[in-house]
């Protein structure tokens, strides 16, 4: 008999609400990807409107960021394993398959030559849907959270070693830049002696050979302040090409005061280098490597187990050939079963093959924890050193100048001599030259040890999740 249409709609809607409800009973626990330093954290729209003339270290840190195909990379690998995740996780849904089919035959008749002629069309709607498995899609879903959490702990350390390359820019530019304003100080320094030394010849009191000495100093510090010139040109086109502009852009680079503006060091303590070993990146990506390899071993182990899955379908066919054809609708339902058996040999190798990997895995880790443990003990005996360094070339500033004021009061007096009056020249002019080495060796040591424990001053320091995936 034919099938009422309500019966056929009560049918279908039944399958509908069923598959539905254990569609939503099947969805996993979906963790938000843990924080990343992303290209959006990064003040890269507003780059155009920064000044060239007095760039800062985190001014010109940002270009070099935001310019640099490392990061991308690195980026776009982070989103093709989040996008792994969403495979793995889809693994838990059912499965829908829609199909249409129009057929026709001829039946061949004895009582007559032409024979008849049968079409007719079927639509169909199915679900299949993997109910047991032994843990396998827990597993694939693990591994594809790990792998995710390397990638994102990788573009973190991708962003230090950015981070690192634009320190070293800079602090090459800077102290070719602060020599070359030394040399400059200098070179007006030796001018002024040799004007007084000049004055002094000129008035009878002073020899010529103390004149032709002070001209001999004041050639020197001119060919220093060229070569000065060289070396900066030279440093402060490799900095511009770093960031991403021509070699020959003009540069400007912040007085030393500011060149560090808001980078503070952290207190290497206890707690702190034990935050350090748990939150910084290269050691989070080396562990989810190594979680990623157990979550495999894992998925190997349950592939080797039984497994369950069902499939529905709702099928309805007319015949075309008749004026009133009616439906034919069917139900169908399936469960299918598979059990691994013969297998042990391959199986093992399997594992011991993921072991393996593993093992090497964490030996890689423990590798990284001693090289970021010491990277961060020499940092932070690095900054003591350029905390007393900077503290001791303020005073001897303080003592040159002072030392160089008396002689010069004293050969323009007519009581030194022009000797004396060079040699606290020349300690003038490197006292002045150590102490803004001091303060660019302090401001990047404070950057160094930030950088060693994982941490990208003055950007988005989003620590990751370091919760374990189900």
């Amino acid at each position: 008999m034919r099938r009422p249409p309500a019966c056929r709609g009560r049918l279908a809607l039944l399958l509908c609400c069923f598959v539905a409800v254990c569609a939503r009973a099947s969805q996993p626990a979906v963790e938000p990807p843990p924080g990343n330093i992303a290209m959006a954290d990064l003040p890269c729209g507003g780059l155009a409107s920064r000044s060239l003339a007095r760039l800062t270290l985190l001014d010109s840190a940002a270009y070099v960021l935001c310019s640099n195909p490392l990061l991308g990379q690195a980026l776009q690998l982070v989103n093709e394993q989040q996008a792994g995740v969403a495979l793995a996780e889809s693994a838990y849904r059912p499965r829908f398959s829609a199909a249409a089919e129009l057929s026709g035959n001829r039946i061949p008749s004895s009582d007559s030559s032409a024979g008849s002629l049968r079409s007719s069309a079927t639509a169909s709607l199915g679900v299949s849907w993997v109910l047991y498995d032994a843990g396998l899609r827990d597993a694939n879903l693990s591994q594809s959270r790990w792998l995710r959490d390397s990638a994102v702990a990788a573009q973190q350390n991708a962003t230090l070693t950015a981070l690192n390359d634009a320190l070293r820019l800079y602090a090459e530019a800077a102290t070719a830049s602060a020599r070359l304003d030394a040399l400059r100080d200098a070179e007006v320094v030796a001018q002024q002696s040799l004007r007084a030394a000049q004055a002094k010849h000129e008035a009878l009191v002073g020899s010529l050979g103390e004149r032709l000495q002070a001209q001999t100093a004041l050639a020197q510090a001119t060919l220093d302040r060229v070569r000065g010139e060289g070396a900066w040109l030279t440093a402060r086109g490799m900095l511009a090409l770093a960031m991403g502009l021509n070699a020959d852009q003009p540069l400007g680079l912040a007085d030393v005061d500011a060149a560090f503006d808001g980078l503070t060091a952290p207190v290497p303590d206890a707690q702190w280098i034990a935050q350090t070993r748990l939150a910084h990146p290269r050691l989070r990506s080396a562990r989810a490597d190594v979680q990623a390899l157990k979550a495999r071993l894992q998925a190997i182990q349950a592939e080797d187990g039984p497994s369950v899955s069902m499939g529905l379908g709702v099928a309805s066919t007319r015949d075309l050939r008749s004026a009133g054809g009616r439906l034919d609708p069917r139900l169908s339902g399936s469960l299918y079963a598979s059990i691994p058996i013969f297998n042990g040999p391959e199986q093992r190798a399997r594992e011991g093959q993921v072991l393996a990997q593993i093992a090497s895995r964490e030996a890689a880790l423990n590798q990284a924890e001693r090289d970021v443990e010491a990277d961060l003990w020499r940092n932070a005996r690095l900054l003591e050193t350029e905390t007393q360094n900077f503290q001791s070339a303020k005073l001897l500033l303080s003592a040159a100048t002072q030392s160089y004021e008396i002689a010069f009061g004293r050969y323009k007096a007519g009581v030194g001599s022009i000797l004396e009056l060079l040699a606290t020249q020349n300690a003038l002019s490197a006292a002045r030259s150590q102490l803004v080495q001091a303060q660019l060796g302090l401001g990047q040591a404070r950057l160094r040890l930030a950088v060693a424990a994982g941490q990208t001053p003055g950007f988005s320091n989003a620590p990751g999740d370091n919760k374990k995936p189900p």
